[in-house]
């Protein structure tokens, strides 16, 4: 028979949980001598660290397959546990996490963003540990550059292993801020902390690192202030999911920090902003003195605000107020799929649109390798175009439409568009000739059975964090 002992040290929390083949020990750091409490963060991670293992049928943004990585405990009383979106995926077909020593139990996606490489899983409060803790989270300023840092997580199935480095510094790229580290990230640390050696606090979310053959010690994580205002939004009922920009901005490569010129103003969007080319987008109105560096702080500074809100511009050369409606994209959760054959189609609605996909066609997630689809000849970010001469413009209409196909055991013809060169083009077209098989809606919250009106939501493309990245 198992045994369990509980201790509490006169003075200091220490609690020590022991079975035959396990023990953890979760003592505070901040107890500790001063010498001993970076190696003893280490140990404290035990206490909140988890590790999340996905399976993916249906991929959206992501890539079929099983996978594991790393997460932790963020909110006890509501079960909460934060981890990467690649490592949740946007799709699960199913979700586990293990507290250290213990079995897997169920999880659900509660949320996934459109832009940070973050996602919040969703677990019985029950079934958490007694010794179990939150992690208490760095939420305000970035990180100081050349600060001692720890990376945890399970690196190679290496469970519950630490690595050192420092924050090397806070970089840009692909439309969001990065925490950079030399502490070596693996595959098996993402969605692990990483954590601040100097007060034990954690100060981001391990995500990827620069190709190892061409690079070391080039990992990034997510930054925990940002995350931090994901998850108090969500803890007050509101969605933080980022909201319609109906502009696009012009890019200099040379700056170090990039001003918002607007290049483009689109008009088809859920929202319209009454911004000119040529405008610079400054600052929020109520908080001018805090100016925007790039589209991220935009997009952050939008979070959770609704209708009316005030941006501060400079117009010819003057500043003045402009007042812009802040809508929130709909939640990735809620976004609804289609599989035919192999293939994941839905609905990516992008902010150009109108300019590279103004028919609003529908787009081919995901092609299964060895897939009926595959073998026809469709290709991931394919168009569809039409199904035997039919245009699509919902995936419920579709999948209505192929499943009687698939009933009446008939082939059906499929159009679809590629952006490639061709002969005075930027696209060419494929024919493909296939029998409809395994007809059904899919999506985290996706209905059984087709016909239930048009449900789908919007998504943007998650595509590549960093040039030559990989995730980890």
């Amino acid at each position: 028979m198992k045994t369990k002992m509980s201790v509490f040290a006169i003075g200091a929390l220490l609690i020590s949980f022991a079975s035959p083949a396990f023990a953890v020990t979760c003592i505070d750091p901040e107890l500790m001598m001063e010498e001993r409490k970076a190696e003893r963060y280490f140990a404290w991670a035990n206490c909140y660290t988890v590790k999340v293992r996905t399976r993916v049928k249906y991929p959206f943004e992501d890539t079929r397959g099983s996978y594991s990585g790393a997460g932790f405990l963020i909110n006890r009383k509501l079960g909460w546990i934060a981890t990467n979106a690649h490592v949740s995926s946007r799709n699960p077909e199913s979700l586990e996490i293990a507290f250290k020593g213990k079995k897997f139990i169920e999880a659900s996606l509660h949320y996934v963003d459109y832009l940070l490489d973050f996602a919040i899983l969703k677990v019985s409060p029950e079934k958490i540990p007694d010794w179990s803790i939150p992690a208490e989270l760095a939420c305000s300023g970035e990180p100081t550059v050349g600060s001692a840092v720890g990376a945890y997580g399970h690196p190679y199935s290496l469970s519950y292993s630490g690595t050192r480095g420092i924050v090397s510094g806070m970089r840009y790229r692909r439309g969001r801020l990065w925490v950079q580290t030399d502490a070596p990230i693996n595959k098996g640390n993402s969605g692990g902390p990483l954590i601040s050696l100097t007060n034990g606090k954690v100060i981001g979310i391990n995500s990827a690192t620069l190709s190892k053959r061409k690079s070391e010690g080039l990992g990034f994580a997510v930054p925990m202030y940002h995350a931090c205002t994901l998850i108090r939004l969500l803890e007050g009922g509101i969605d933080p999911s980022p909201s319609y920009i109906p502009i696009s901005f012009a890019f200099d490569k040379d700056a170090s920090v990039s001003d918002l010129y607007v290049a483009i103003v689109y008009r088809k969007q859920p929202v319209h902003w009454p911004l000119k080319v040529g405008d610079r987008v400054i600052a929020l109105a109520d908080d001018p003195e805090v100016e925007f560096q790039n589209q991220g702080d935009l997009v952050h500074a939008l979070r959770g605000k609704r209708n009316k809100v005030g941006l501060l511009i400079e117009r010819s050369g003057k500043r003045e107020t402009v007042f812009v409606d802040s809508k929130p994209r709909p939640k990735l959760i809620t976004r609804v799929g289609l599989h035919v054959s192999g293939i994941v189609i839905g609905r990516q609605a992008l902010k150009d649109d109108e300019l590279l996909n103004p028919d609003g066609l529908l787009t081919v997630y995901d092609v299964a390798s060895a897939s009926i689809g595959s073998q026809a000849g469709v290709a991931s970010y394919n168009h569809l175009v039409s199904v035997d001469g039919r245009s699509f413009k919902h995936v419920d209409d579709l999948c209505g439409y192929l499943k009687k196909a698939e009933e009446r055991k008939e082939k059906v013809k499929m159009v679809t568009r590629i952006d490639k060169y061709e002969y005075r083009a930027q696209s060419k077209y494929g024919l493909h000739l296939m029998k409809p098989k395994n007809v059904q809606l899919v999506g985290p919250e996706a209905p059984e059975n087709c016909g239930n009106g048009n449900m789908e939501a919007d998504g943007e493309k998650e595509g590549a964090v960093i040039s030559s990245v990989s995730l980890r």
